[in-house]
């Protein structure tokens, strides 16, 4: 699969954990929402196929989001989101990006649901 010019979404099937940069437990619901849903101007990632826009970026590692957000709070936030994606929920996923990233899809509503734990970047 080239990934510069495709890739599979598939609705998920099981659970699966990961996690995403956001701005600490009363700002959960933004850090769901994509940036083309919160207005935010695309990540140059998104401009090689508008899809990514609309998705929400998420990691495989908590180690990996901790360090982005360390690097560029401002944008990626100062808190590591824990999120337990469970099937059923119309959640699609695709492995997007480099190794341990996962473009996902889904309601903001939905996503903020599954979130379990919110942690400072200094806190562990």
């Amino acid at each position: 699969m080239a990934h510069d010019t495709e890739f599979r979404v598939v609705v998920l099937q099981e659970p699966m954990t990961l996690y995403r940069g956001g701005f600490g437990p009363t700002h959960v619901m933004e850090a769901m929402q994509s940036n083309f849903q919160a207005g935010r101007s695309p990540h140059p990632q998104d401009l090689r196929a508008t899809v990514l826009h609309m998705a929400v970026s998420m990691f495989e590692r908590f180690d990996v989001v901790r360090s982005i957000c360390a690097r560029r709070p401002e944008r990626a936030g100062t808190h590591v989101i824990t999120i337990r994606l469970q099937p059923g929920h119309g959640v699609c996923i695709a492995r997007t990006g480099g190794a341990g990233h996962w473009s996902v899809w889904g309601l903001p509503l939905t996503l903020a649901g599954f979130v379990v734990d919110v942690v400072g970047i200094t806190e562990r």
